[in-house]
């Protein structure tokens, strides 16, 4: 069992004040933060579902947040406030990435400036250094509670795990996370056992 079982605690607590005590820098675009509740150049931070809760409640066959919570027998609890599936953004590209799925958009049509995020026909490409970061993410969701990825995007999202390796900054907070919630995402640990998962998933869509 995980240290944490209560999203509303980690957002308000333990994310912002433990695992991003000294800051850090949105998922997205690279925009540097102190803390959650200051602007930074005018921008707002949030936290993100990479494995976003759509997907979750579909998997769990709720129609709702509040029903797959009230269900103790449900994993959703604490698939929501699993660390290793939350990362700071910036708000507006929080906004436009819910509901789309990741892969390559043909050509160069950044949303924002000083920010390569594209949407595009129900599409977000992530800038280079995120991809990685996001397909391990993604992976672990899947090992750690049996959620189907899209066969869709797993052949992309394995690119994306070989193109991008594990950074320092992300081991640094593979170790955080263990500190914090008890356990370790293995596709950092170790990025080639993403090889040895299978297109046969049921699809997230």
């Amino acid at each position: 069992m995980l240290a944490f079982e209560n999203y509303d605690e980690i957002a308000v607590n333990t994310f912002w004040n433990e695992l991003y005590s000294g800051g850090g820098w949105s998922l997205y675009c690279g925009f540097k933060f102190t803390n959650a509740h200051d602007l930074s150049d005018g921008h707002l931070f949030v936290i993100e579902q990479i494995y976003p809760v759509s997907w979750m409640l579909r998997a769990l066959n709720c129609d709702s947040r509040m029903q797959c919570r009230n269900d103790k027998n449900s994993r959703y609890t604490v698939m929501e406030a699993d660390m290793h599936n939350l990362y700071p953004v910036w708000q507006d590209t929080d906004v436009l990435r819910r509901d789309t799925y990741y892969g390559i958009i043909e050509g160069e049509d950044w949303r924002y400036k000083d920010c390569d995020f594209e949407r595009r026909a129900g599409i977000t490409e992530p800038r280079p250094i995120a991809r990685g970061n996001i397909a391990r993410a993604i992976f672990y969701m899947h090992t750690q509670y049996g959620v189907p990825i899209d066969a869709g995007m797993l052949d992309t999202l394995k690119r994306w795990n070989r193109d991008d390796p594990p950074s320092n900054q992300e081991v640094k907070r593979n170790d955080r996370i263990e500190e914090l919630q008890g356990n370790r995402n293995r596709y950092i640990d170790n990025p080639t056992l993403a090889e040895q998962l299978s297109s046969k998933w049921l699809s997230t869509r």
